[in-house]
């Protein structure tokens, strides 16, 4: 049996577009139902809240340690010790931060074993103030736990390893029927000049599949090695440092949230849940050999920093015509999301996709026109 199973969050588009049968289900109607996932059954969740209630429905002891593994980011390094023996990680707890031994020419970066959207992720090194900081990564996981649960979001649970320096990539791939690594994406995700709109812009071209798209299989397959796991779904995120590609996380179950995962739809003409669920082999060398030239942008259209949602409204009317060749473009209800909108690009020269990592937000909103 094929599943979605669908939780708090933007869900893309292109989910019910599936050309084979799947049961779409929300993580409520899920947990009311008797159904039991068994070993075979193909399951994606977009979003995180639902992987609590998907373990606890399922059979598939490999499926279950698959899961768990990579949410939880001391056992994920420990899986890529192999692969990264030189990389330096140790678990600890908020109370035990202040006895981790820290080099005093190196960074550090403190996060939740398990985590979720970058909360309570923290840099340290020897300077660091480990009193404030734990007081900082106590305030914001008693903010966030009260949301999600602790196969989430651990509580209390902490990872310090190396801070790892350099560009980010980022990919969403699954592991077929025969456990072999299908990249369905390969990103770029450059950083903005305003920290506040982090994610505006991932981008992918020809240049960045013959860079790195063999590396990547690489990894994926020396990972499986380990996990050895089938018909499962995967949004990594990596940076490269000195010429190495580095795993930052790897999110189970899934593929880049907020409709990123779409941009594959826009810019190569197939579906990638489609893929996934019918065990689908992109020839590369055909999809690039027609886009030679071109670029494919996602980019995130952020509310702006000083903008009130209650008297101000996005005129997406100018933001289309400032983000020039727009493949697709989807509003999003901005009184309820961070964001008012996401685009698919695209282009035949960097530099205008170099140019969204200044925009400003601001720019692009107008005073609520009032009622007669």
């Amino acid at each position: 049996m094929n599943y979605i199973i669908t939780g708090k969050g933007y869900i893309s588009e292109l989910v019910t577009k599936i050309d084979t049968t799947v049961k779409i289900l929300t993580e409520g109607e899920f947990k009311n139902s008797n159904l039991i996932i068994k070993t075979g059954d193909k399951v994606y969740a977009p979003t995180e809240s639902a992987l609590e209630i998907i373990l606890e429905r399922s059979e598939d002891r490999s499926f279950i340690n698959a899961v768990n593994m990579l949410k939880n980011k001391h056992k994920f390094r420990e899986l890529l010790s192999n692969i990264y023996p030189d990389f330096f990680f140790a678990k600890t707890t908020i109370n035990e931060l202040k006895n981790i031994k820290l080099n005093r020419k190196k960074k550090y970066i403190v996060k939740p074993i398990k985590g979720f959207f970058g909360t309570a992720v923290k840099e340290l090194n020897i300077q660091t103030n480990i009193s404030e900081l734990a007081k900082e990564i106590r305030s914001e996981l008693a903010e966030n736990t009260r949301y999600f649960s602790e196969s989430v979001l651990s509580k209390n649970e902490l990872i310090v390893e190396q801070f790892i320096k350099g560009e980010e990539y980022a990919v969403d791939m699954y592991f077929n029927d025969n456990g072999k690594p299908e990249i369905m994406n390969i990103y770029h995700h450059p950083i903005p000049e305003k920290n506040e709109y982090s994610h505006v812009l991932y981008y992918t071209n020809k240049n960045i599949f013959e860079n790195y798209y063999d590396r990547l299989k690489v990894i994926f397959i020396e990972l499986n090695q380990n996990l050895k796991i089938t018909n499962f779904p995967i949004h990594a995120e990596f940076k490269l440092e000195n010429d190495a590609l580095i795993p930052v996380e790897m999110n189970p179950l899934r593929y880049g949230g907020f409709g990123l995962s779409d941009l594959t739809y826009h810019a190569f003409g197939f579906n990638p849940f489609n893929a996934f669920f019918n065990n689908y082999k992109p020839n590369w060398q055909k999809i690039w050999g027609i886009r030679n030239e071109n670029y494919f942008g996602w980019v995130l259209g952020y509310n702006g920093t000083d903008i009130d949602v209650k008297t101000y409204t996005p005129d997406d009317e100018a933001y289309l015509h400032y983000l020039g060749n727009t493949l697709h473009y989807v509003e999003i209800d901005y009184k309820e999301n961070p964001a008012f909108s996401i685009a698919y690009i695209k282009d035949d020269c960097s530099v205008s996709l170099q140019r969204l990592l200044k925009t400003e937000f601001n720019d692009f909103f107008v005073p609520v026109k009032k009622g007669l």
